[in-house]
Parts: C-alpha cells; structure tokens; sequence
C-alpha cells in the first residue's frame, strides 16, 4: 500500500473537505450546526461544501441531518479489488475461518496504522461492534495480533516513525505503552514467526497472527484469528493455532509468488 508522501503543497478546498468526510465517518450522521462545532470554517462556507459533497453522491442529506453517500461502496470494492493481496488471500482467509470457527482479518499497514482488507467469520459471532470498527476506521498497529506482526517486520526507522505519529495509546490494562517494551515484544515475535494480542485491544478477547511477505521479501500484509479468551487458552494458544495461522500465511505468499511468476 502507498505510504504517505512527503509534506508539500496543499489544496485547501480539497483538505476541509477530506475533513467533514473525516468528521461525518466518526459522528455516523450530522447536522450542519454539529459539524459547525468541530470545522473551522464559516457557517456559510460549511453548508456549500456539504451542498457540493451531496450533489456528487459522497454525502447523503435527510431533512437536517447528513451521511456519508452510497458512493463511496464502489469506490472501496474498485481500490479493493486492485490489491493482488486480497485477491490471492480471500480464499484462504475464508478456509481458515471455517477450519477454526472463529474470526478471521486479513490487514495492510496504511499510513501508520492497519486497514481491513478481508474479514470472515466461520460462524462463532462475538463481539460484532468490535468486528465494524475494524471494518470502518483503521486500527493502532502497537495493540493487535496483526499489527505486531507486521510492525515486527518494518525497518527501525519506519517502527520510530509510527510511535511517534500514532503513540502508544493504552486501550486496556495490558496494551503495551512503553516503546523499550514493545520493541522487546516485536523482537520475540520476529524469532517465533506470530504475534498475540492477549486482551491488549479489547477486554476479554484474543487473536493470533502472521506477517505474510511479498516477492520481494518485504511485509505486505498479516492473517489473523480472533476469539473470547477462553476459547483460545492453553495449548491451543501456545501452539495449534500459532500453526494454523502461520500455515495460511505461507499459503497466501505461495500464491503472491505464483501470481508474479505467471506475469512474467
């Protein structure tokens, strides 16, 4: 995924309007005099962006109150679609769901926190609220399976870079806060090949996951499984499912690997 580029000029017509977007995702829905609260721009000015945002289908207005639009479906499946990962990792992420009856994600690192590429559940539902907000926001990387994971396997600089933009900002009572810590913890997830999150994102559940990495030997991704802690304990946890996990990663960079091949 594309990282960001470096600071240059702006188009500032262009950057409020990215912020209302912004600040209609985290509030659902709206009004003008709510958005007025938390944008700094006139009353007036508001109300012809949001008048041209609805006019282009990116927002949707009922009476008083503004949405984002239906717009912006196609526009996600069309970037989706694009990106080889979840094309070649679908499949395997639905297989492992199955085979687990848990949760499964597959995530990218996207300006320094983790987006949702693919989720599937294979019929154990907890915690729904928990699986949309991994669907809707991108996640911090320092507190989840998946995150670790790939944080383990990005260069120092690039590790640096995401402590100090992101922070390590403490979710529960065992999310890791102090970055010596964390370091230490990507350091042992590197020589085991998998990442646990053991309640650091979210009281009283579990995940289990491993980087996958790209031709080139670069982390392009991770696969996770997530559950209640108490079905994911003991051996299984320390052992059966770290290979469960791992084996679907192989997978997924076997077919990125056969996919270049066939290209060539």
């Amino acid at each position: 995924m594309t990282e960001r580029e470096p600071p240059s000029r702006r188009i500032k017509s262009m950057q409020t309007a990215s912020e209302i977007l912004r600040e209609l995702q985290s509030q659902s829905e709206a009004t003008l005099s709510d958005l007025c609260n938390n944008i700094d721009v006139a009353k007036s000015t508001l109300h012809t962006y949001l008048q041209t945002l609805v006019a282009e289908g990116f927002i949707d207005k009922s009476g008083d109150v503004y949405r984002l639009g239906l717009r912006f479906i196609p526009l996600g499946e069309s970037v989706r679609n694009r990106v080889n990962l979840y094309q070649l990792g679908k499949e395997e992420v639905e297989r492992l769901a199955e085979e687990t009856n848990e949760w499964v994600h597959l995530t990218v690192a996207y300006r320094n926190r983790e987006v949702t590429l693919y989720e599937h559940n294979g019929g154990a539902t907890v915690a729904v609220d928990y699986q949309r907000r991994t669907r809707e926001s991108p996640q911090y990387l320092h507190c989840t399976a998946t995150g670790k994971a790939l944080l383990a396997h990005f260069n120092e600089a690039r590790v640096t870079e995401t402590v100090a933009a992101e922070g390590l900002v403490q979710q529960t009572e065992k999310t890791i806060t102090e970055p010596d810590e964390l370091r230490e913890e990507l350091a042992d997830i590197r020589d085991r090949g998998y990442a646990v999150n053991d309640e650091e994102e979210i009281r009283g559940l579990r995940s289990v996951g491993a980087p996958i990495q790209d031709v080139d030997g670069t982390v392009c991704g991770a696969i996770s499984v997530t559950a209640p802690k108490m079905r994911l304990s003991g051996e299984y946890l320390r052992s059966d499912l770290p290979e469960l996990v791992m084996e679907a990663a192989n997978i997924i960079e076997i077919n990125l690997e056969s996919a270049a091949a066939s290209d060539e």
